[in-house]
């Protein structure tokens, strides 16, 4: 299992203890994850009334809490009624008061970000963070560097996938296993130039939300088929709406909201919405098994915990179960790997690094299988991979002159690491 690592970060307003120990490389599990019932923690919830109704005689408050604005009150009242625990003694004020007043900036500048449902907006646009990363006040950033980008974008659509497709570039962020934690903050990310899947997925969400577009981390604590996790981005491009502050909410409007929430990444799919190189393996997600269900984060409570695999006994982020709204997505679950065969993938190594080449594979009787595998700037879980029957005994695989050669097991998929000189 990833171990939880904090950052050393010094912000304006929050500071953050250093890491004893700074992790080399992003390793690989070599056991499956083991999660019981995700349940969400109840007394977490009961801790964060309990500070929030203390808050009523604390003069520090008041500003916000009794704030002749509506929205500003509305907003001040959602974050603070559902604030972490661990967030009560290092969120100040003028750190909220400043993070709410960029979000309502950001939701009155376009008419695509007013039109967001009042209730999508506190719960996946307002809040300050996505996951249990570090707290960094990064709307003063985001939302001028990301709203001139966005400005004459028609849509939340046309937003959306513009921030999408040019986020890299503009942060200058990639995909590496070097990077100093699993669950950094925007700020740290930028510092380093590098982040885990987790890091860049906060990222984008934070760009998103920064411009008043809905987005939520997306996540699977291990692939059904190998060890491993991965996070992605949720984000909201459902139809407009006219609610506000005291609008009520129906059953049959969540339904309806429900099913605007698209799937993409920090690299998006060059297919758009949807698309992603692992949603093959989203098909095997198994209802039966909480540790292969695909989670959305929440900032308001839900029953379930968001798992954060670099720290599987949290239960501070709040989770929504995704899996039969995924299976939906790719047209259904799907058998993981038949009894007679087996799925074979392979990551190719040259000094230290995974790099982009092709591999042929042999096995007795059968054509040739060529494929490419990934270098470093895609996902670890990235992996080039093939199926192979297990009737015909044996296969050889070969990159140059490094050869490996392997008896395929029924019903698995089995990870093969070439080292070459």
């Amino acid at each position: 299992m990833l171990r939880y690592w904090l950052c050393l970060f010094s912000v304006t307003l929050v500071a953050w203890a250093a890491p004893a120990v700074t992790p080399p490389t992003c390793p690989i599990p070599d056991e499956a994850i083991v999660l019981g019932a995700p349940t969400a923690d109840p007394t977490t919830d009961r801790a964060a009334l309990a500070w929030f109704a203390s808050l009523a005689t604390n003069p520090a408050w008041q500003p916000l809490l009794q704030n002749p604005d509506p929205e500003i009150k509305a907003c001040a009242t959602f974050l603070l009624r559902y604030l972490p625990p661990r967030d009560h003694a290092r969120v100040t004020p003028a750190f909220l008061q400043e993070n709410i007043t960029l979000a309502l900036q950001a939701r009155h500048a376009h008419a695509w970000a007013a039109a967001v449902p009042w209730p999508l907006f506190l719960n996946d646009v307002l809040p300050y963070a996505c996951l249990d990363e570090p707290r960094d006040a990064w709307r003063a950033d985001f939302t001028p560097r990301f709203g001139a980008m966005v400005k004459d974008a028609p849509t939340r659509e046309a937003a959306a996938r513009l921030l999408n497709q040019a986020i890299e570039k503009n942060l200058g962020v990639r995909y590496n296993t070097q990077r100093r934690a699993p669950n950094q903050s925007p700020l740290d990310s930028m510092q380093q130039g590098m982040a885990s899947c987790s890091g860049l997925s906060i990222l984008l969400c934070d760009a998103l939300r920064s411009v008043g577009i809905p987005a939520r981390i997306a996540g699977v604590p291990t692939w059904a088929t190998i060890h491993g996790n991965h996070n992605w981005v949720e984000v909201w491009l459902g139809a407009d709406d006219s609610s506000g502050v005291n609008s009520p909410t129906s059953p049959a409007s969540l339904a309806l909201w429900d099913r605007g929430w698209r799937v993409t990444e920090y690299n998006p799919d060059a297919q758009g919405w949807d698309h992603a190189w692992f949603m093959e393996r989203v098909a095997h997600a198994n209802p039966a098994q909480p540790a292969t269900w695909i989670y959305a984060s929440s900032w308001q409570p839900t029953a379930l915990a968001f798992p954060l695999v670099w720290n599987l006994n949290s239960k501070e982020v709040y989770g929504i179960n995704r899996t039969e709204a995924y299976l939906r997505l790719v047209g259904g679950p799907r058998q993981t790997i038949a009894s007679d065969q087996c799925l074979i993938s392979v990551r190719v190594y040259q000094g230290g690094h995974r790099i982009a080449t092709e591999v042929q594979a042999q096995q007795m009787g059968r054509p040739t299988v060529k494929i490419w595998t990934q270098g470093e700037a895609k996902d670890l879980n990235d992996i080039a991979s093939f199926m192979v029957p297990l009737h015909a005994g044996n296969v050889t695989l070969q990159c140059g002159a490094t050869s490996k050669t392997l008896a395929p097991e029924g019903g698995k998929e089995i990870v093969v690491e070439l080292q070459l000189p």
